[in-house]
């Protein structure tokens, strides 16, 4: 079926050609087919700035664990994992030398910059009570906060894609200027342009939120691909408005997720999910929506991938270490999905509606979702003191 007229919203300028656009393509429902006059693989290079974190997570006035946290941590552990043989990852993100996780294993792959200040550090405190899927069930404080990251940090190349995941206030609007100039199309967590901070008072500075139009962010949004928010942050965000800018993805955690575009709209449906921390899940679910679009889906199946991965997230404590098996059940069923991959997100167009494999795609992502939860249940039995929930029980709170 021949697509509908396109729509064009700016995307990443060239350096030296500002109007430089993105045509947007809103298709009827149809197959995905691969190839068609995009780059090859190998030259699809994506870049992450944000931050890698010390996170402290609290339950009931003790430490109940402190692990790596921080989007950009997340964010490239399912971006390694998920993406397309070929592709390839730099991640922008600074620490102090006081950073607990220089020379650990896996999932800090990406060196970090080192820099004076100390390592930005969260402390987490969990209610007792069970996760909600809509309402926060944590008080979150940041207790230091590293430099933020400048321009100058960037790395002086092209890239097939960005994704700017701050959780400190540490991608400044010049830097995601910046980024825009240097990516052919960027994807932003909301998170990373409305957070706010009050005093660093004993415990930490509060995080809370402000409008995005009162930011300077807000001119920048046009010549953003997506927006991901959680069903939280999306009163802060303006969704009714935002849409006539960009494609906005609102995270509703066991509801699934939707988009909202110029035009149209689409809901996702969730995947089942054994809860221990719901930290990163966000984080994850961006990952694995531009997993996705890297390996030619249309965003509207791509958001599928992105709920598999946040459910995945949650299952352990900080960054996850996915199942090998899981991992490859996976990269078969999107080979089987769309042949070849074809990296919509390397080229000038996205499609949003969903394709005539969309359901196929959810049922056999959801048995691979169910093997990770029955798993998961097997080797960490239900406790009393609320670190685990029941299936399906996933909030959309990002790190």
């Amino acid at each position: 079926m021949a697509p509908s007229p396109a729509a064009a919203m700016p995307l990443a300028a060239e350096p030296d050609d500002p109007e430089v656009e993105v045509e947007v393509v809103v298709v009827e429902e149809r197959g995905v087919k691969g190839g068609g006059g995009v780059a090859g693989l190998d030259e699809v290079e994506g870049l992450v700035v944000g931050s890698y974190c010390h996170d402290v997570l609290l339950r009931g006035g003790r430490a109940v664990g402190e692990t790596l946290g921080g989007a950009a941590a997340f964010v490239s552990n399912v971006l390694d994992a998920a993406s397309p043989a070929g592709a390839s990852l730099a991640v922008v993100s600074k620490v102090g030398h006081d950073f607990a996780y220089a020379t650990a294993a896996a999932p800090a792959r990406h060196p970090p910059v080192l820099c004076a200040s100390p390592t930005t550090s969260f402390h987490a405190r969990f209610s007792d009570d069970a996760a909600s899927a809509h309402a926060p069930d944590r008080q979150l404080r940041r207790v230091h906060a590293c430099d933020p990251i400048y321009p100058a940090d960037l790395p002086d190349r092209r890239f097939a894609y960005g994704l700017a995941v701050g959780v400190a206030g540490e991608v400044l609007p010049e830097t995601l200027e910046r980024m825009i100039r240097l990516c052919r199309a960027v994807l932003v967590d909301a998170q990373a342009l409305i957070r706010a901070f009050d005093g660093e008072a004993k415990g930490g500075g509060a995080v809370r939120h402000v409008a995005l139009e009162a930011t300077p962010y807000a001119r920048l949004l046009p010549r953003v691909a997506f927006l991901k928010a959680s069903s939280e942050e999306a009163p802060y965000v303006g969704v009714e408005t935002a849409r006539r800018r960009c494609c906005v993805i609102v995270t509703e955690g066991r509801d699934g997720c939707r988009l909202y575009w110029d035009g149209g709209e689409a809901r996702v449906a969730p995947f089942p999910a054994v809860q221990v921390d719901p930290t990163g899940a966000g984080d994850s679910f961006l990952a694995g929506f531009a997993s996705g679009l890297l390996w030619g889906l249309s965003a509207t199946d791509a958001a599928l991938l992105g709920n598999f991965f946040g459910a995945a997230a949650v299952s352990q404590v900080g960054v996850p270490t996915f199942d090998p098996k899981m991992l490859q059940a996976v990269k078969q069923i999107l080979e089987k999905a769309v042949k070849r991959p074809c990296t919509h997100i390397n080229g000038n167009t996205f499609t949003f509606q969903r394709s005539n494999i969309h359901d196929e795609l959810h049922k056999s992502l959801q048995e691979a979702a169910m093997l990770v939860c029955e798993q998961k249940q097997a080797n960490s039995p239900a406790t009393d003191n609320g670190d685990i929930c029941s299936i399906n029980e996933l909030t959309s709170l990002p790190s």
